[in-house]
């Protein structure tokens, strides 16, 4: 298991992928004594956490074979448990990306902003240019527009040290790296600005 969340009398799992095919069951758990599997989806790459959101679920995971991006944010319908669908999925992160916790606080990291429709999601990746040999590494806060069922990429907000937290505060971004406490201005999600910064440790 990669992945299992509760909600009320449904339960969701998602498995350790077989050859990079990652499936996702849905569970009827109204009978506690006799749950029930009721449907199947099968997806590129793994899933890392699930956030259920009444008749969908918001998820982070990985797809290292992705051109794209290694790491990303899908959006599952579950209305129909017999039939669950992936509605969208974006891709960021680089060539090998990861998140800055484990699967007992990663939910700590992901924020889910309903009322301003986004998804904060702190990360860390390295992009690989094989002509040359070279590698950079880069972290920070990619912000995701949600609304409509539909899933949009917009900015990320890079940080110095690995991100770690992200969360609105008065119109403003604040984001956590082990280095220091930064505030962007995110009225362009496209393009976030850094406009102050409190240092919380020092990395040569």
């Amino acid at each position: 298991l990669r992945s299992v969340r509760f909600d009320g009398p449904r339960g969701y799992a998602i498995t350790v992928p077989v050859d990079w095919v990652d499936p996702l069951f849905t569970l009827d758990l109204s009978d506690p004594a006799n749950p029930q599997q009721l449907g199947e989806l099968e997806m590129p790459g793994w899933v890392f956490h699930m956030e259920p959101r009444g008749n969908r679920i918001v998820a982070i995971g990985f797809d290292n074979e992705s051109s794209e991006g290694a790491m990303h944010v899908s959006l599952f319908d579950v209305s129909d448990m017999t039939n669950p669908t992936m509605l969208e999925r974006v891709n960021f992160g680089g060539d090998w990306s990861w998140a800055p916790e484990d699967q007992d606080r990663i939910h700590k990291a992901l924020k889910i902003v309903e009322e301003q429709n986004l998804i904060l999601v702190p990360h860390s990746h390295w992009d690989y240019d094989y002509d040359t040999g070279c590698s950079s590494y880069d972290s920070g806060i990619q912000l995701i527009d949600w609304a409509n069922d539909t899933l949009t990429l917009r900015g990320s907000a890079s940080t110095r040290g690995q991100a770690r937290r992200a969360l609105l505060h008065k119109n403003r971004m604040l984001a956590l790296s082990d280095e220091a406490l930064r505030s962007y201005d995110i009225s362009d999600r496209d393009a976030p600005a850094q406009t102050d910064q409190l240092l919380l440790a020092s990395i040569t």
